[in-house]
């Protein structure tokens, strides 16, 4: 179960272009990724988002994109070293030159989950605090928030930060789905139950649906 936790899902992030300043094969190759992104191809979206890349190494977007379809893929250290080099030529470019995507919250919270994927703690702490104060109404915050502390199996503290994200964004299914895994690790089989039946009624396309019923027929 730790190793699914640290495997965590996101809810797509907004792409917006300025179709004036992108040239023409350049924005149809970056729509095909983000095409193949949304529909959960990684791997294909990964191979589109390269070859943007060796076109334009310093495109922002595309780089950033590519950070997430490798993330996807649980390749955590490739991830954090893509992010890692967005966020500096993010910090580089003025505020005027800067793409509307990523964003530094957006920045952050990319960073979070590739150091939640490999363990540093104190790091993708820091990252989600930076992410907090970039939005601090975003939910999604709260669901990595809960994250790492499940990842460290405190699951008080979880549940906290998951009830808190519930609260901003009754509607996102990955909020239930780890309140529902630090549920089961807090033994509150009966809120882990609820939690869990909802995130399938909101996500039953998910790939983490199989292991939510699994849980609850093993609970009921």
């Amino acid at each position: 179960m730790t190793k699914r936790i640290a495997c965590c899902q996101i809810l797509l992030l907004s792409f917006v272009f300025l179709p004036a300043v992108i040239p023409q094969r350049s924005f149809a190759q970056t729509s095909r990724g983000i095409e193949l992104y949304d529909s959960g191809k990684y791997k294909e979206a990964e191979r589109v988002f390269r070859e943007a890349v060796k076109a334009d190494p310093s495109n922002m977007p595309d780089n950033f994109y590519l950070g997430l379809s490798v993330l996807q893929q649980e390749n955590y250290r490739d991830a954090l070293d893509i992010f890692v080099k967005v966020q500096e030529a993010h910090d580089k470019a003025g505020q005027g030159s800067r793409p509307p995507v990523p964003d530094g919250y957006q920045i952050q919270l990319a960073l979070a989950r590739a150091r939640l994927g490999l363990r540093q703690y104190a790091q993708a702490w820091k990252n989600l605090e930076s992410a907090r104060l970039e939005n601090a109404g975003s939910c999604e915050v709260y669901i990595y928030r809960g994250v790492y502390y499940l990842q460290q199996e405190k699951h008080k503290e979880a549940i906290q930060e998951l009830e808190k994200a519930i609260s901003l964004d009754a509607r996102n299914p990955y909020a239930y789905y780890y309140a529902g895994l630090a549920y089961v690790g807090s033994g509150e089989g009966v809120k882990a139950v609820d939690a869990l039946r909802t995130f399938i009624e909101l996500a039953p396309w998910a790939p983490e649906a199989g292991k939510a019923k699994s849980i609850i027929d093993s609970l009921c």
